[in-house]
């Protein structure tokens, strides 16, 4: 009983260290002692940019660090990113899609994130390839699938926005970027 009573108590602690969290905003990074959301975009190279030119691969990452000592669990990895993670639009709210076609994986299991660990989430608009970075393969093929190859964005400046939803908070993350 003891025991059961431990554990009741851990997960409970686990989901009380959630109730604050932050994602990153254009130009701001939010963050607290328990989890910390960081949205980016990348080059096909891995680095953060937000400027690239007329058919270059725009890489989406989202990265859910927790910095506690204990091990959080989350609802299922659907739950947390939703249908529109990823989801790109022109300055002039036109809906371009996102650059994944499909999520697949295991829609009902708990999300589990050990302490002092991150669940990274990445994925390319248009060239798989573009993952042989840092080992970023399996991150993707754990969430999205692609149907058709997408075509590179035209030029012009877009946003990505979606939430993200950690326990019973729901957070938004945006960023801005343009195609030269």
């Amino acid at each position: 009983m003891r025991k059961e009573l431990f554990s009741l108590s851990l997960l409970l602690f686990s989901a009380l260290m959630l109730v604050t969290t932050g994602c990153s905003g254009d130009d701001e990074e939010k963050e607290d002692s328990s989890i910390k959301v960081d949205f980016r975009l990348q080059d096909a190279n891995g680095s953060e940019c937000y400027e690239f030119h007329e058919g270059d691969n725009i890489v989406f990452r989202l990265e859910i660090k927790n910095n506690t000592n204990e091990i959080a669990i989350l609802p299922s990895i659907f739950e947390i990113i939703g249908y529109d993670v990823f989801r790109v639009y022109s300055v002039n709210d036109e809906d371009m899609g996102t650059p994944w076609d499909q999520l697949f994986g295991d829609l009902c299991a708990a999300y589990m994130i050990d302490s002092h660990s991150s669940a990274i989430i990445v994925c390319p608009w248009f060239d798989i390839s573009a993952l042989a970075f840092n080992g970023h393969e399996q991150f993707y093929s754990g969430c999205f699938n692609k149907k058709a190859e997408k075509k590179p964005l035209p030029r012009g400046n877009y946003y990505s926005k979606f939430d993200i939803k950690l326990k019973d908070k729901t957070i938004s993350c945006y960023k801005t970027f343009k195609i030269q």
